[in-house]
């Protein structure tokens, strides 16, 4: 009887069926079960590679999971039916303080602890579709060691609002400020998301974060302009072209998708390094900095194969060159003269047996084959390989080992390192690193499942002196290169050969995390995290308690 009531919530009940092109944000824990059902072999020709994906695209795939209901679980069943009731593909109910001609239903007493979907206003008819809804965090985190103990309690508030407009033009907005309400300010900051507002870390004010994008989809065409979070290359944890812990880049794209083949092509704008001792304010000069990427992927039924190529240019406006989505930006970069910063990748997500997947990433940043095992300072790789093994017992199972060479993401133009507000754009680690990593996860029937990550993280750091003074490099900086010998100084200029990986100053640092959230009720959920960090034996114990709202 059950099954039945379900089939016709999701397949009879009247929903809006046209095609929803805006993106979903990467913090959407949807991802999550993706990759899951990804790995279980649900999905094919699909991939987690590069993200946000279209809401279009996921509830396409949300679809394809539940074509399989035979080979779900019934926590896996309990938690697609979440994802499910979010995504409008099954029937929840909605209740909203602005009424329009769609919905009408007010929030009140009776339906605000309730499992409705709450927002402020919402709208639909066959070709158009507007959500406002409200979105905040009450933040709790303390640091406790052998020392002492500290704590920073920060609330965030703010707004969102998506949609679609004649079914092919999508848009997102998103606009949030917060503050420390009470304790250490610095300690806020082990947060990335609060790192990424320059008011917050170089101004001493508020936090404040915005994001947004407009998207056109005709067919197997999209165009796109916006502020997002991306994420690009395939791992687990470390996802080596672009990663989030930077800030939101502002970009123009193209892409073009189809089944089996997808074309992607952005121009983004950055920030380079101040020319001047202000950082922020009309008196900094910050040089214009630009990232290049595109990247083309083949896609069959049991994995992905791609190549990426990105490159970044300063202190000058664009080259015409770059503005082409499908030129050789090697090539082109080797006719304007040599003077910008290119790279180039390779990545294959392969699932050779259900349940079972294999990631890799390889990006080259200048590679001189002659010169493999010589300690050759211009061989700068980062690479990172992982699997994942989803069990019949509801748990997620994944490892994966990243490394990255010395001097890798530098350039001779410091302006023109990998780097995007002295943040790197695209790794975890920096360089003259390895990690070590482990996940498991338990899907116990909830949009969010219990996670544990392990990481061991081996860096080794350049040498100062007691002054500050850099007095051995060994290339663990993006924005240091190897640097020639100064006559006029008597400096002998750093080693092109017998570069070794991990020198310097070695620091090892273990950390544990487990992680566990849950909906209390319908747009609002609590995170309890703990993570232990161990760096050259001295540990520091890390504990968030945090309060979501939508």
């Amino acid at each position: 009887m059950k099954k039945n009531i379900l089939f016709f919530s999701i397949y009879l009940f009247p929903i809006i069926a046209f095609s929803q092109v805006e993106d979903i944000p990467i913090s959407n824990s949807v991802y999550n079960f993706l990759m899951r059902a990804e790995v279980r072999g649900f999905l094919p020709h699909f991939s987690t590679t590069k993200l946000p994906l279209q809401r279009r695209e996921v509830i396409h795939a949300l679809k394809q999971i539940r074509s399989n209901e035979q080979y779900l679980s019934n926590s896996e069943k309990q938690s697609l039916l979440y994802f499910e009731k979010e995504f409008r593909i099954a029937y929840e109910p909605r209740a909203v303080i602005f009424k329009s001609k769609s919905d009408t239903t007010l929030i009140n007493f009776s339906n605000l602890l309730s499992d409705a979907d709450k927002m402020f206003y919402h709208y639909t008819d066959s070709a158009n579709k507007l959500s406002i809804r409200p979105i905040g965090s009450l933040d709790l985190i303390e640091k406790i060691n052998e020392d002492h103990s500290q704590y920073s309690l920060v609330g965030l508030f703010g707004l969102k609002f998506y949609g679609t407009l004649s079914r092919s033009l999508g848009y997102y907005f998103q606009a949030k400020n917060g503050k420390v309400i009470s304790g250490n300010k610095s300690l806020a900051l082990y947060n990335s998301e609060y790192k990424k507002s320059v008011k917050f870390t170089e101004l001493n004010s508020d936090i404040d974060l915005t994001q947004s994008h407009i998207i056109f989809q005709k067919d197997w065409f999209r165009a796109k302009i916006g502020r997002e979070e991306e994420q690009i290359g395939a791992g687990l944890f470390q996802k080596t072209y672009v990663t989030n812990d930077g800030p939101p880049m502002d970009a123009i794209s193209l892409a073009t998708v189809f089944k089996s083949f997808r074309y992607d092509f952005s121009f983004s704008d950055l920030i380079g390094y101040s020319d001047n001792p202000f950082i922020t304010s009309v008196r900094s000069s910050i040089p214009q900095k630009y990232l290049i990427q595109h990247r083309f992927s083949i896609r069959p039924s049991w994995g992905e194969f791609g190549f990426w190529e990105g490159l970044i240019s300063s202190g000058r406006g664009i080259d015409i060159a770059y503005l082409n989505p499908i030129i050789f930006l090697k090539s082109a970069e080797h006719s304007l003269h040599d003077r910008d910063n290119s790279l180039m990748g390779f990545d294959a997500t392969i699932r050779p047996i259900k349940n079972i997947e294999l990631r890799s990433t390889l990006m080259l940043d200048d590679l001189i084959f002659s010169e493999i095992g010589k300690g050759y300072w211009s061989n700068k790789v980062a690479f990172n390989g992982a699997a994942i093994y989803t069990t019949p017992f509801n748990l997620d199972c994944g490892v994966e080992y990243s490394r990255v060479e010395p001097y890798t993401f530098s350039h001779f133009n410091y302006q023109d390192s990998y780097t995007n507000d002295g943040t790197l754009i695209g790794s975890i680690l920096q360089p003259n690193s390895e990690q070590y990593s482990l996940l498991l996860q338990y899907w116990w029937g909830s949009r969010y499942p219990l996670r544990v990550n392990l990481n061991y993280t081996r860096h080794g750091e350049n040498v100062y002196d007691s002054t500050g003074a850099l007095i051995k490099n060994v290339g663990a900086d993006p924005k240091i290169t190897r640097r020639d010998p100064d006559p006029a100084t008597g400096f002998p200029g750093d080693p092109y050969y017998g570069v070794k990986f991990l020198d310097g100053n070695l620091q090892e640092v273990l950390s544990v995390q487990v992680n566990f959230r849950v909906e209390i009720v319908r747009n609002f959920s609590m995170s309890a995290i703990y993570n232990l960090q161990m760096k050259n034996d001295y540990a520091d114990h890390y504990f968030r308690l945090c309060f979501y709202l939508n």
